[in-house]
């Protein structure tokens, strides 16, 4: 069960399982000076979170050397058994949310929420916008694509989560998480079916049909923006 709250070995396995899949340049680190050298070689700006979080806690934008010691003096002292997660920042990124059930890794039924902030603003709670508003065509595209390929390699059958970067049509993966998130409850009053009944079926191993929704057709006809917050 650890492993699948373990920020920096989800996202090994996003990349040793050769996928086409891009994620911001990210390191596990341990000490200050293999920070500071991983910072140098991406460049400044870095995303420092601890591995093992809740959303944003603990998370911060490094600018510089001196910023960047004192993030991670803030995520706690940086040890063997306190690592980081130091990844590259990239500003004025939108954020997107994709939140969706699977079944022996395919997709049954999915949402994508639009961030109103940019990625890496907020730090633990966040204003989303579905159905997204302000995201290009292929964007989308890309983004259900990188979702099935991540459902299909990892065989998941339940609930997950992915968190993405779009900057233009550049889609990147922040974090997928194995799990509900926080945002299932928005996305399941907005599409007026039960998301988690679907995945709990699922994850009981009972046959399961998708439901009949709708992310931009005549089925949802209104937007639904709402604060979600660490649960």
């Amino acid at each position: 069960m650890s492993y699948a709250h373990h920020r920096a070995f989800i996202l090994y396995i996003i990349s040793s399982i050769h996928l086409q899949v891009d994620q911001p340049e990210w390191k596990e680190l341990t000490t200050l000076q293999e920070a500071q050298a991983f910072a140098t070689k991406v460049g400044f700006p870095v995303l420092v979170r601890p591995s093992f979080v809740l959303s944003g806690a603990a998370m911060s934008v490094a600018s510089t050397e001196v910023q960047l010691e004192r993030c991670l003096q803030d995520a706690e002292d940086v040890s063997p058994d306190k690592p980081v997660v130091i990844s590259k920042y990239y500003l004025n990124a939108k954020e997107i949310e994709f939140d969706a059930v699977a079944q022996d890794g395919h997709i049954l039924n999915y949402a994508i929420s639009e961030h109103v902030e940019n990625a890496g603003v907020h730090s633990g709670d966040a204003t989303l916008v579905l159905p997204a508003q302000k995201l290009y065509v292929q964007t989308v595209r890309t983004v259900k694509q990188i979702a099935s390929q991540i459902a299909s390699a990892l065989k998941i059958s339940g609930p997950f989560n992915i968190q993405l970067l779009a900057k233009g049509n550049l889609v990147k993966v922040i974090e997928c998480n194995l799990r509900a998130s926080r945002t299932f409850p928005f996305i399941s009053k907005t599409f007026d079916v039960n998301f988690i009944t679907l995945a709990t079926k699922v994850m009981l191993g009972y046959p399961c049909k998708p439901f009949n929704i709708s992310l931009y057709g005549k089925l949802l006809e209104h937007v639904i923006i709402a604060n979600s917050t660490v649960a």
